[in-house]
């Protein structure tokens, strides 16, 4: 399986859950109703015209929600930039126009989207100059969100990774111990065991892959140990499965002799992927030891919202 197959996914078939989760998280912000602007608004029906700016640089995501909230609530949107464009300081990101009511109530919800997502986007786009075709995210995401931040690390030009469970089989260390447990029933697990456990996950995982005709989901297994590497690799010249093999939360030195091990048996067709601590000071060590993709939670759960506003226009 090829490095953009595996890790690059579709996420338009995401896109009415998406929306889904968009318009819940506009009903969370609006509650019962805007009191303040209830309050303070004699007219609700006047029509204004707003503005929404980006106060620092960086790269737009989040117009796809920003849209689907401001055209459902009947308000004219002209967008000055795209989805994945880069903007500057005090750059005009898009002007919207309509009932004052319906601006001020869908205002939050919406920056929520383009500074969250904005974020994400950015961090991933400077990652992903710096190592092109060589960083992944994980499954790490915020709850309900989590399509919303896939699509904001694409359009960074990070690689996706696995969407959701059933986009690929990952065995990780949890599902090894199901395994070990139904083959040996002891209370703890050898390290054999554990070598048993790896062949035998991987043989179910081809099974059920042919037999649920799941082709286009990659076999991934997370391994510990060198012991445990090398029994994924040796699988995979012989059975052809896993197609990636993740070596997790191993320092940079041991992954080196890791991958070292693995391309003497397996070759460069087998993914070899390496997680677990790291971050945007030692990413580059990782990606030294020669392994094909470093994955980061830090990409969504240590993106910093970018700080763009919403200003009515004439009110300085």
């Amino acid at each position: 399986m090829d490095k953009t197959s595996a890790y690059l996914r579709d996420l338009f078939p995401f896109s009415e859950r998406v929306i889904e989760q968009a318009f819940l998280a506009l009903s969370d912000d609006i509650g019962k109703g805007d009191i303040t602007t209830l309050a303070l608004s004699l007219d609700g029906e006047r029509v204004e015209e707003a503005t929404i700016v980006a106060r620092e640089q960086g790269i737009l995501c989040g117009t796809f929600e920003a849209k689907t909230i401001l055209e459902a609530g009947g308000l004219e949107t002209q967008w000055h930039k795209d989805e994945g464009d880069a903007f500057e300081a005090g750059e005009t990101l898009a002007t919207v126009r309509g009932k004052i009511a319906d601006l001020l109530g869908r205002e939050r919800t919406v920056l929520n989207y383009l500074q969250i997502l904005s974020g994400i986007a950015t961090l991933c786009g400077f990652f992903s100059k710096r190592f092109p075709g060589k960083v992944a995210s994980l499954r790490k995401t915020h709850p309900g969100i989590a399509f919303s931040e896939k699509r904001a690390i694409a359009v960074g030009g990070v690689f996706t990774h696995r969407l959701c469970l059933d986009d690929g089989f990952l065995i990780k260390d949890n599902h090894l111990a199901l395994v070990a447990r139904e083959l040996f029933g002891e209370s703890k697990i050898s390290e054999n065991q554990k070598l048993r456990a790896v062949e035998e996950s991987l043989r179910r995982a081809r099974k059920y892959r042919t037999e649920h005709h799941l082709e286009r989901a990659f076999i991934e297994v997370e391994v510990e140990s060198m012991a445990q590497a090398l029994i994924a690799a040796n699988m995979f010249l012989v059975e052809k499965v896993p197609d990636m093999v993740l070596l997790d939360n191993m320092e940079p030195n041991i992954v080196r002799k890791c991958v070292q091990a693995i391309r003497k048996v397996a070759g460069p067709k087998l993914l070899i992927d390496s997680s677990g601590g790291i971050t945007s000071d030692n990413l580059k060590l990782y990606l030294d030891t020669g392994v094909d993709v470093a994955s980061m939670s830090f990409l969504t759960l240590g993106a910093r919202p970018l700080d763009i506003g919403m200003k009515i226009v004439g009110y300085k």
